[in-house]
């Protein structure tokens, strides 16, 4: 018996004395790869607000049209309007001018205005001639007349109805023109809030509208004890509300449901765990456990699925349904039934949609899906049924539309481009990026035979963004896709300004754009990001546990997205290149655009709610540099330049907190809302815990600093 309490004493001994051996030798490393960060280079340039599109007394119209000639004198278009057109199109001309600009109209009477059907034009197509005695519009079908009073109404608002003589050709580039919105990202919007968006949509002659669906942000009657008493979902009454909305202004309103990936919030529960491709989680990136792709193996996947389907789709109008099947990331992953050859995982990928094609097919609907699982495996080109419409989406300035596109188009698939907003995980956009991502995708769109565009507003990691920041690229994406030669003179700043919020000092335009600018002052240009957004995910943390958690996410970023040699090369350059993060030119250049922000004039009903929110969104970005830049110099700073910092990050934490909560209740449904602020809450909690830290005596900030270091060590061991 005293054998064995020996030999477990000395078992102990040896453990307690591999610890401590270890804890030393992990302080010792964080020693000897610790690196000082050096000071940034001082920056003094400030926003100059010019966009170099010359200034004009004409009223702006976007998207710009094909043909258009200013003549002398103008029309008075106001009280009821008197005009002639066929009899089946007489009761929708007067809806159209009720609906969009705000006016009576009746058949007859002086007949001011003479809409003519021309068989010979285009689909969509119009023509508008503005003359001081008379109006006259020419259309082949009722976009086409939609449009073109649309045309009319852009030029009467800004002209306070006294409209400028004008002769217009126009037609689209691209046959569909839509957004899709997400609404599952924490951030339900409510009914009043959507409608502001189609209107907004309507004016920039979109005609597709998608709201991207996961998890419980629809209030499906089937499964009401899943979400009844945590969510505050769109109802079914409020989308066929919307749907019937859409359809007054021209845009279908296409129902959107992901099917196979994203599936969280389902497999989250008792009734569907066992549905997950990876019931042990998935390791994704080897930094995020994850279990969010149902088994396209497991009949019940596809039932669960249908039926979900069945409550989703009556609520439509639209005969075409996105089932999405995007980013399936454990697909083959599973231990039970690893698949290791890439084209076998893509098989089953395929086999899954055709057997959903089927179905929605089954539906009287034709079905769209997301393309990055065929973008990677080209081979299965063949095989995607031609009904199915491909969704081609890449959100970066050079994803690789130009070699993607043509494989589709050789396959004789049908498909969209899909760029994006570059709104979220941003708080005022990514300007630049946006601009140029829309570009690409509508350029090689046009050139290979793209049916469409879906201009992409997602709301990544809580939807922290307001939604007026999106209207900047909803704007430029309908530009491009309706005149894509038109996009060296796009009037973007000015539009924003005259027609969108409306703002008598026109500069508004030009400070969103600006606040879209703020990411040159950080290390490089992040993916889907700001790199000052990325900070709140992580919090307060060691600057070498920080960097391998970047060093991972960047070579990660090649195993999610589906990009070509060229475009990889580009961001490992763009990586290696970093420069040093910019705190205080940061918060230089949003406190310039702060001050502008108080000299503009917003006539709309929210003005006031539209300012606040971009004042909260400055707070936001204010916060996240400073939060960068304590973990960068910590422990360069002194004991009380950390705690002045602390403090100042902790009272600004909370009134960021707290102003968020009162603007996201105005818009959205409050359901999700705490979760929307966990990286917030969480920040607030690690600031009370440093300065706490901080408090304590000499000896006690040392073990402290000690262990986090021993800490930090051992996590950047494992990443490496």
């Amino acid at each position: 018996m005293k054998t064995f309490f020996a030999i477990v004493k000395y078992i102990f001994i040896g453990a307690f004395v591999l610890i401590v051996l270890g804890t030393i030798g992990l302080f010792f490393y964080y020693q000897s790869t610790y690196k000082d960060t050096p000071a940034p280079t001082t920056v003094t340039a400030l926003p100059s607000l010019s966009t170099g599109i010359p200034v004009t007394d004409k009223p702006i119209l976007l998207p710009i049209p094909k043909k258009l000639n200013w003549t002398e004198g103008s029309f008075r278009l106001s009280g009821s309007v008197g005009f002639l057109a066929p009899t089946e199109d007489q009761e929708r001309i007067q809806k159209i001018f009720q609906t969009q600009l705000k006016l009576s109209a009746q058949v007859g009477g002086n007949a001011a205005v003479k809409c003519i059907k021309n068989a010979e034009l285009a689909e969509q197509a119009y023509r508008l001639s503005v003359q001081p005695n008379q109006i006259q519009i020419q259309y082949h079908d009722s976009l086409g007349l939609f449009y073109a009073l649309t045309t009319l109404k852009q030029l009467a608002q800004q002209s306070n109805q006294q409209v400028p003589c004008v002769q217009i050709e126009d037609q689209p580039d691209l046959k569909v023109r839509g957004v899709m919105l997400d609404i599952s990202r924490n951030k339900v919007p409510k009914l009043e809030t959507l409608y502001e968006v189609v209107d907004v949509l309507a004016d920039l002659k979109y005609n597709h509208l998608q709201l991207y669906i996961e998890d419980f942000s629809f209030g499906y009657p089937s499964f009401k004890q899943l979400w009844q008493e945590t969510e505050t979902p769109l109802l079914p009454a409020e989308i066929q509300q919307l749907d019937a909305y859409c359809r007054e202004r021209y845009i279908e309103l296409v129902p959107n449901q992901n099917s196979l990936g994203h599936m969280a919030g389902w497999l989250n529960t008792a009734e569907y765990k066992d549905l997950a491709e990876c019931p042990e989680g998935y390791k994704l990136l080897g930094l995020v456990n994850i279990k969010m792709t149902i088994s396209p193996t497991d009949p019940r996947s596809l039932a669960l699925v249908k039926k979900m389907s069945e409550d989703l789709l009556p609520n439509f109008t639209s005969k075409q349904f996105n089932v999405n099947l995007d980013e399936p990331f454990e697909l083959g992953k599973s231990k039970k039934r690893k698949i290791d050859d890439h084209l076998e995982v893509s098989k089953l990928y395929l086999e899954y949609a055709k057997k959903l094609n089927t179905y929605v097919n089954s539906k009287g609907k034709t079905m769209l899906m997301w393309g990055d699982v065929v973008a990677k495996s080209p081979e299965i080109i063949p095989e995607i049924p031609k009904n199915i419409t491909l969704l081609e989406w890449g959100y970066e300035a050079d994803h690789p539309f130009k070699t993607i596109c043509p494989k589709y188009q050789k396959g004789g698939l049908r498909y969209m481009v899909c760029p994006g907003t570059s709104s979220w995980s941003s708080f005022t956009g990514r300007t630049d990026n946006m601009m140029a991502n829309i570009d690409n995708a509508v350029s090689n769109g046009i050139k290979y035979g793209a049916v469409g565009m879906l201009n992409t507003d997602w709301g990544d990691f809580g939807h922290l963004q307001y939604q007026t920041v999106s209207y900047a690229g909803f704007a430029y994406g309908a530009a491009l896709s309706w005149n894509n030669a038109s996009k060296k003179q796009v009037p973007l700043a000015q539009y924003l300004s005259k027609a969108v919020f409306k703002d008598k000092s026109d500069a508004m335009g030009e400070i969103v754009l600006e606040l879209g600018r703020y990411n040159q002052f950080e290390e490089y240009p992040m993916v889907s990001m700001t790199t000052t957004s990325m900070a709140y995910r992580f919090g307060i943390m060691d600057k070498n546990m920080l960097d391998a958690i970047k060093t991972t996410m960047q070579t990660g970023i090649f195993e999610l997205l589906p990009l070509d040699k060229e475009m990889k090369d580009k961001m490992m350059k763009r990586f290696a290149n970093a420069q040093i993060y910019n705190a205080e030119a940061i918060e230089n250049f949003v406190a310039q655009l702060e001050k502008k922000l108080q000299q503009t004039h917003l006539n709309r009903p929210d003005s006031t709610l539209i300012l606040d929110e971009y004042r909260n969104a400055i707070q936001m970005i204010r916060l996240g540099a400073k939060l960068k830049y304590y973990n960068n110099y910590q422990r360069q700073q002194t004991l009380a330049e950390n705690k002045a910092l602390l403090s100042e990050m902790e009272l600004l934490c909370e009134q960021v907190t707290a102003e968020h909560k009162r603007l996201w209740l105005i818009r959205n449904k409050p359901g999700r809302l705490d979760l929307s602020s966990t990286p917030l809450k969480t920040l607030q909690t690690q600031i009370d815990v440093q300065l706490r830290t901080l408090k304590k005596n000499g000896v006690s900030r040392w073990i402290s600093s000690s262990l986090d270091k021993v800490k930090s060590a051992a996590a950047v061991l494992y990443l490496k």
